[in-house]
């Protein structure tokens, strides 16, 4: 009986080992959020990366002052100095309809579904003036929101290493946050999301100008 067992995880370890060698990584960095003093790193797991892999991303973005009021409004108050920070993850699936033939096309369509986690910190100082004179008081919140982030891209192959994507991703909350500065529509930065109010969570739209480089088989 022991020596049963033994063959058996034997033969379940080498099955594991086999296919695990077969598996290819591609690692990389999103050049879209750098101008938003974010730094977004990502990475892609499968036998076939061209087809369709799993994928993980991390980053962080620092004292980013990314803020808009919505259009039309009318208020008599503002934010200075709004600076939000915070980590981020992304762990989800993507594949390439183009691709499922098994052609090696220099261009392809990838979409995919990640779970997103987002923690954020920020801090401003909100500013009003009901009877003409100014008056200061220093906001900050803090906290931690999931969602899904859907995602569409065109990818670009320059060689067998190295890659492009060019895209976008839409994010969709669990759940909308309640903590927030001025009023629920008013929209803030969001680290790994972008742009984001308090009210349904829009626009949440990200650009992806992914570069990325294909390591050799694991």
């Amino acid at each position: 009986m022991m020596k049963t067992a033994t063959v058996v995880a034997l033969l379940l370890f080498g099955t594991l080992v086999a296919n695990a060698q077969r598996w290819q990584g591609q690692v990389g960095t999103n050049l879209a959020t750098w101008p938003g003093r974010s730094l977004e790193l990502t990475s892609a797991w499968s036998p076939n990366l061209n087809r369709w892999a799993l994928t993980f991303h991390a980053g962080y973005s620092y004292k980013n002052a990314w803020s808009a009021m919505p259009s039309g409004l009318m208020c008599d108050c503002g934010i200075e100095d709004l600076k939000t920070s915070g980590a981020f993850f992304k762990a989800g699936y993507r594949f390439d309809p183009i691709r499922q033939s098994g052609r090696a096309t220099k261009v392809g369509f990838p979409i995919g579904v990640n779970l997103i986690g987002s923690q954020y910190r920020q801090e401003g100082t909100i500013e009003s003036f009901p009877s003409g004179t100014s008056i200061y008081r220093s906001e900050s919140v803090s906290g931690f929101l999931m969602g899904l982030g859907l995602t569409a891209a065109m990818n670009i192959r320059f060689s067998d290493r190295w890659n492009l994507d060019l895209g976008i991703q839409k994010f969709f909350a669990f759940r909308n946050r309640t903590d927030y500065f001025l009023f629920k529509s008013f929209r803030s930065h969001q680290p790994g999301v972008g742009l984001l109010n308090s009210k349904n969570s829009w626009p949440g739209l990200q650009g992806i100008v992914g570069l990325n480089y294909r390591l050799g088989r694991l």
